[in-house]
């Protein structure tokens, strides 16, 4: 492959990693919005349901309340043939038959509302259970994004400090080796100073008990024991000690 093809192929891999950057960018907010389509429509079928349950429960009391009227009339009707007025108990026998249509047909309504109302309970749960379960993993995905981000920002900055202490390094055993060559300077210029002076040949004449006139306590002492005339100090006139008369 050419120079100019590696690098078109390196330039449509940036682009295509910073698109699909940006779309991973996005994907958490397009979750989040459709978890929350998806709780707006779980609130309708929660109130859809509550209609439902509602309906339910007044046909339920109607249809208990036709079956205990059907029981009565069926009760008084049977009392009327009891004291001879057919009449009554053909009466009863009519209304009767219409409160069991009615009743047949509410009956057959609170069944079918019943149906509904369990399979929507069921997809309400599930759809319940599905958010929940969606909203942890966003959630776990967020703080895993949020973890990442941090454990970058210190890996960057910590490189940055490593880098930062590199310079620092190098910048003291550049400080050290400047002071330790100012250092050799001075002490190479006293000596040098000393040797044009003459003053280190001196000292070393002293330390070797060369030229001089110093004298040590025994020396003195020996001096005085022989009874030799006092020497004149250095640099003096050469005075006699009081009391000494030169001889004839």
């Amino acid at each position: 492959m050419s120079v100019w093809g590696k690098l078109f192929s390196a330039v449509r891999g940036g682009i295509n990693e910073a698109a699909e950057s940006a779309a991973d960018g996005q994907a958490l907010r397009i979750l989040d919005q459709e978890i929350r389509d998806a709780e707006g429509a779980l609130r309708q079928a929660r109130g859809d349901l509550a209609g439902i349950m509602a309906t339910a429960k007044s046909l339920g009391r109607r249809v208990d309340e036709a079956r205990l009227k059907d029981e009565k009339d069926l009760a008084s009707a049977r009392a009327a043939m009891a004291a001879g007025r057919e009449d009554l108990a053909r009466q009863l026998a009519d209304r009767m038959s219409r409160n069991r249509a009615d009743l047949a047909r509410d009956e057959a309504e609170l069944q079918r509302l019943q149906g509904s109302q369990a399979q929507m309970l069921r997809a309400v749960q599930d759809t319940e259970t599905r958010i929940q379960t969606m909203r942890r993993e966003v959630e776990s995905v967020k703080a895993n994004e949020s973890l990442l981000k941090a454990q970058s920002a210190i890996a960057s900055s910590h490189a940055g400090v490593n880098s930062r202490l590199g310079s620092a390094m190098e910048s003291l055993e550049r400080v050290k080796r400047r002071q330790e060559a100012v250092a050799g300077r001075l002490e190479a210029g006293a000596e040098l100073q000393a040797l044009q002076s003459g003053a280190d040949l001196d000292r070393q004449l002293l330390e070797a008990g060369i030229g001089g006139n110093r004298s040590s306590s025994d020396d003195i002492f020996a001096e005085i024991a022989r009874g030799d005339a006092p020497k004149s100090l250095p640099g003096g006139t050469g005075n006699p000690a009081i009391g000494y008369e030169p001889k004839s």
